[in-house]
């Protein structure tokens, strides 16, 4: 079993995992937002509302290393398909700002889990 400072650490590792996903949660309240209010990118922020609701809800659930880890790999995953969408002149604004929400949300989920186990 992994045991890392957010999961068995305490309240001061769990209360970093609640803060990290309670941001989460509320990129998600402000993605859907936007797309309720018909700003550009109604679609893609409708969709990133719904998947950011969802993914603070599990890891918030599962509250594991293995969850923030995964979380972590969603996040690096979702910045790097950004990079293609950043080629449109239209979308590139959008892209660039998900590339850096999605590079801190991986940073502060990798901080977390930090090494893992020792060998």
């Amino acid at each position: 079993m992994t045991r890392v400072a957010v999961v068995t650490g305490g309240s001061a590792g769990l209360g970093r995992a609640t803060v990290v996903e309670a941001g989460r949660a509320a990129l998600g309240v402000w993605h859907l937002s936007r797309a309720l209010r018909g700003r550009e990118h109604v679609v893609l922020h409708g969709v990133l509302g719904v998947r950011q609701l969802v993914q603070a809800a599990l890891v918030a659930r599962a509250g594991t290393a293995d969850a923030h880890t995964l979380s972590a790999v969603v996040d690096a995953l979702h910045g790097t398909s950004m990079v293609p969408l950043a080629l449109d002149p239209r979308r590139r604004g959008f892209a660039l700002q998900q590339v850096w929400i999605a590079a801190v949300l991986t940073v502060a989920e990798v901080a977390l889990v930090g090494r893992g186990r020792r060998r």
